[in-house]
């Protein structure tokens, strides 16, 4: 009982041990708000990459595609882990909005009735899923249907008075940032006016064979309305990406299925159609490597070179095609977080020295508590136990500061951009426009052990050198 009473004692008058205290407590938030950051920023890297594409995917390596896709969905779809396959074309093209500044795009073709069975794109969209969720309504289903009751008529009339059949033109979603689409200074999501009034000019390059030639490929024009916008929230997605019905693009890259004749024969020969991706979707409790191997299998059957490391068509899991991303946040989370644990080291050598000066002043103490009976591993006790409280109390201190900055770093971050006027998480550098505003227990319950061992830690050496002194050498201490 003495040993909790001294130990309290010290904590309430010994004010310099809150030096120890205040340390721990700022380590502690410190490890939890770099941690809790980057691992967020990984976790949702890899939500975002999964939820944009397939759990398995069949990808082109070139843009020519290959062929044969239809026969691919339908026996991918036979398989018992498949919930479903659905086929992506992918290219770049340059874009014109309004007769503005041209641009270079990522083009994604998308049988959009059917993406959101493999992949979370439809969630993205801010007039058919966001804005209806808002007003308490169901959202209909994706499409690329124009906007109704627009006159789309007059719309061009007054861009482009030449045009003809502009109430037919097809219909484009745009990624956030090709229209300009970000946060202001308040975090809010700035839409420009008259988005949905737009057209846009969107010319890709048409292919002509199986392989990609300049000198035989023609551009390929044609006109869109902009009828929705994406937001992803992964920028490099958003800033460079629109998407279009995937027969529609299909057909502007000569990829559908088309008749040619042999100009020495005669003979008709059907070109058969292609496409660049198929995006498979997995049953949850599906093993994605054995069911990698069963899709591979399937690609072999009509193109044997799959089986080849540098195969121009390839089959790969989700987090294969994003290896190179995952693989480098996770280094740079792991190198961060060893960088700002040697900082905290100093915690450790604060308390060394804190309490060592402790043990010092209080050698008459120490020799009283032993000539009345305490014994050396009861006097350690009490200053190891000194260490134990302020590791505790620092270390929850530490988690409640650390878990108030993480809950609310967006707000934060919001209000100092206000105040210096400067945007610290910048969506172009770091990929996302949100910072991670999450905490893993299971790091968490880590870093809040390792404070408290810590502490303990920088208490063991002066508290074995106050258990080895003599009573009598204590107590003629000056």
């Amino acid at each position: 009982m003495y040993k909790l009473h001294l130990i309290l004692k010290y904590l309430a008058k010994r004010r310099i041990a809150w030096v120890s205290l205040i340390a721990v407590t700022l380590c502690t938030a410190l490890v939890l708000v770099v941690i809790s950051v980057m691992g967020g920023w990984l976790r949702m890297a890899r939500q975002s990459f999964h939820g944009l594409a397939g759990d398995v995917i069949i990808t082109s390596r070139s843009l020519s595609g290959f062929a044969h896709y239809q026969e691919f969905v339908r026996e991918v779809q036979k398989l018992p882990q498949v919930e479903a396959a659905v086929p992506v074309l992918r290219t770049f093209g340059l874009i014109k909005i309004n007769n503005g500044n041209p641009d270079a795009v990522q083009v994604l073709g998308y049988p959009v009735e059917q993406i959101g069975r493999v992949n979370n794109f439809p969630q993205s969209l801010h007039r058919q899923y966001e804005a209806p969720l808002s007003a308490g309504q169901a959202p209909p289903a994706p499409s690329f249907n124009l906007v109704p009751g627009k006159d789309y008529k007059e719309l061009a009339s007054y861009r482009l008075p030449k045009a003809r059949g502009a109430e037919n033109w097809p219909g484009m979603i745009v990624g956030a940032g090709v229209v300009g689409i970000s946060k202001d200074k308040d975090g809010n999501i700035d839409r420009p006016a008259g988005l949905l009034d737009a057209f846009v000019r969107l010319e890709v390059m048409g292919l002509s064979g199986e392989e990609i030639s300049l000198e035989t490929a023609r551009p390929t024009p044609n006109y869109y309305w902009i009828v929705d916008d994406s937001r992803t929230q992964m920028w490099q997605l958003d800033s460079k990406t629109v998407y279009v019905a995937f027969d529609v693009l299909q057909q502007d890259l000569r990829m559908a299925e088309r008749s040619t004749t042999n100009p020495d024969t005669g003979e008709k020969i059907v070109r058969p159609a292609r496409t660049t991706d198929i995006y498979i979707k997995a049953r949850p409790d599906a093993d994605l490597e054995k069911l990698k191997e069963d899709v591979t299998r399937i690609v072999a059957a009509r193109y044997p070179l799959v089986l080849e490391p540098d195969a121009p068509i390839a089959v790969q899991t989700w987090e294969e095609t994003n290896r190179t991303w995952l693989g480098a946040i996770e280094k740079e989370k792991s190198l961060v977080t060893f960088l700002f644990g040697m900082i905290s080291i100093v915690a450790v050598f604060q308390i060394f020295c804190i309490f060592y000066m402790i043990v010092v002043e209080k050698t008459r103490d120490i020799g009283i508590i032993k000539s009345i009976g305490a014994t050396s591993r009861g006097v350690a006790g009490i200053f190891l136990g000194y260490g134990l409280v302020i590791g505790v109390v620092g270390s929850l201190m530490g988690l409640g500061v650390g878990f108030l900055i993480v809950h609310y770093i967006n707000e934060i971050h919001t209000a100092l951009g206000k105040l210096t006027g400067t945007v610290i998480w910048n969506p172009e550098v770091y990929a996302f426009d949100v910072i991670p505003n999450t905490m893993n227990p299971n790091e968490v319950f880590w870093i809040v052990l390792i404070a408290i061992l810590s502490s303990v830690l920088g208490a063991l050496v002066p508290a074995i050198r106050a258990a080895g002194m003599h009573p009598v050498d204590s107590l003629r201490w000056e």
